[in-house]
């Protein structure tokens, strides 16, 4: 069998720089050539990321937008039931999830990129009015008397623990927060234990009016993230940190927690 080498070259000397040149190839890493894309999930949790019939709307949607338009990237996110969501980040290869609390549980479970807001978890009750209002006059500012009622909470939600530690045994679990709503508005609990800001989007996308809901005593707060798998290219992390830094330099980041009445993180 015949072996055509290139003219001029020496059999010997083309075939070390052969070697040598398929031996640095195999030695870059290989983010240096094709980054592994970051693919984001969430589920619907407003004022953050809710699904509308004109598409994903949002905080978190519209700042996750304006930074993959910056870098490149397609403007897609998946929705998945939360808790599977936020699995999918934790166990898998290369996603990002939002909106999540940051807590010690969580500290080393995954990469926190782009703050969100800082969120108050309080407890909601119903506004009664007329004949009905005694029966809704529970004393939402008193631990005491809300541990002795059923109070209201997100199945598989980290602020469950918040409760438990605070002794809260009458615990009533909700799928969604319009579960919630309706386990509060049918008396079915006596207060909702949610995030501020979640609960009062899920209020006004509802058939429910903000003043048939009360507000009452706060238990604890976490600081909201759009947070990715450990295992992420830091490389392609820097790009949506880059792109963060940049929109938070301009002031969009700002006006969008302004847009949905966010304190800022």
């Amino acid at each position: 069998m015949n072996i055509l080498l290139p003219t001029g070259h020496r059999p010997l000397a083309w075939l070390l720089r052969s070697v040598a040149a398929l031996a640095l190839i195999l030695a870059m890493p290989a983010h240096a050539t094709s980054p592994d894309k970051l693919a984001w999930v969430a589920g619907d949790l407003p004022p953050f990321i809710w699904q509308t019939k004109d598409g994903p709307q949002g905080l978190a949607y519209e700042l996750m937008a304006l930074m993959a338009a910056r870098i490149g990237r397609p403007v897609e996110v998946k929705f998945y039931p939360w808790a599977r969501a936020v699995r999918m980040a934790q166990e898998e290869g290369h996603y990002g999830v939002f909106p999540l609390a940051r807590t010690a549980d969580r500290e080393a479970q995954f990469k926190w990129l782009i703050p969100l807001a800082h969120v108050n978890y309080s407890f909601f009750g119903r506004a009664g009015n007329g004949r009905a209002q005694h029966q809704y006059q529970h004393d939402l500012h008193d631990l005491n008397a809300l541990r002795a009622s059923r109070v209201g909470v997100l199945r598989g939600s980290p602020i469950i623990k918040n409760l438990q530690a605070e002794n809260f045994q009458n615990l009533i679990l909700a799928k969604d927060y319009k579960d919630l709503l309706r386990l509060l508005s049918e008396g079915i609990v006596a207060a909702a234990y949610a995030g501020e800001p979640m609960l009062r989007a899920a209020i006004a996308d509802s058939t429910h009016r903000p003043q048939d809901f009360r507000v009452g005593a706060s238990l604890k707060s976490a600081e909201l993230y759009m947070a990715s798998s450990l295992s992420l290219d830091q490389v392609e992390a820097e790009r949506w940190l880059q792109a963060y830094r940049e929109l938070q330099k301009e002031g969009a980041v700002s006006r969008l927690q302004q847009k949905y009445l966010l304190p800022r993180p």
